[in-house]
């Protein structure tokens, strides 16, 4: 590969693009290989790496910080067999662990995101960093309850930086002080007895259901506890 740089610069080259097309290259080596690429021949390093093992974005990271000057991204990594590097990730990466802010409306990603999946026909996993919908969403009492209390407990940025929304999940993981933050959004102050009885049933019908539960039927158990339905 570095004979192959020196050639083409020789002849006018002024950027060396590294792929991985396979996928098969860890951080550390691809560190190694663009630091030594760079250290022997003076260009300008273009990173295209894929997803096959995971580690794309991982691995354009590392050909960053040992010297790359560009890197190759598609929206939600879109591309050949597992994708490619994923813009969103790279970008918030960057950002948040790399500290250089690159200028991108980031608060646009998720749109973007459902615009490109849309388009070409996929579906964002709830579960996808940085846009997916679960990436902000809590159930666990611990983590419910830590993330109101400072979000920063649970979530590395937050969900408005990417066009999110937080969401407290209610089932059978979820502890008293998300049923009263969850109550509060629909404009009921329940006291703490309230909380710990209403608690009791949405986990026994969280785990009836083998789900967590949605904003009516939380509603509907609230109205059967009011009534006395409910003991």
């Amino acid at each position: 590969m570095e004979e192959f740089a020196l050639v083409a610069k020789e002849h006018g080259a002024d950027r060396l693009r590294f792929c991985d097309t396979l996928g098969i290259l860890d951080p550390f080596r691809t560190y190694q290989i663009v630091r030594y690429l760079k250290e022997q021949v003076d260009l300008d390093i273009e990173m295209h790496t894929h997803n096959d093992f995971g580690m794309a974005t991982a691995n354009a990271l590392a050909g960053a910080k040992a010297g790359a000057s560009y890197i190759n991204t598609t929206v939600v990594g879109l591309g050949e067999r597992a994708g490619n590097a994923a813009l969103e990730e790279v970008v918030m990466a960057m950002k948040h662990i790399g500290r250089l802010d690159l200028g991108i409306k980031t608060e646009k990603l998720r749109q973007l995101s459902e615009y490109v999946a849309q388009a070409s026909g996929r579906t964002i996993p709830v579960w996808k960093a940085i846009v997916g919908v679960n990436v902000f969403a809590h159930e666990s009492g611990i983590h419910a309850d830590g993330v109101l209390k400072n979000p920063l407990n649970y979530e590395a940025f937050s969900p408005e930086e990417v066009g999110l929304q937080r969401q407290l999940v209610i089932g059978k993981h979820s502890g008293k002080a998300s049923i009263l933050a969850k109550f509060r959004e629909y404009g009921i102050e329940l006291s703490e007895e309230e909380a710990e009885a209403i608690l009791r049933h949405v986990r026994a019908t969280a785990v009836q259901l083998k789900r967590a539960l949605f904003d009516k039927e939380l509603v509907y158990i609230y109205e059967n506890f009011k009534e006395g339905k409910l003991e």
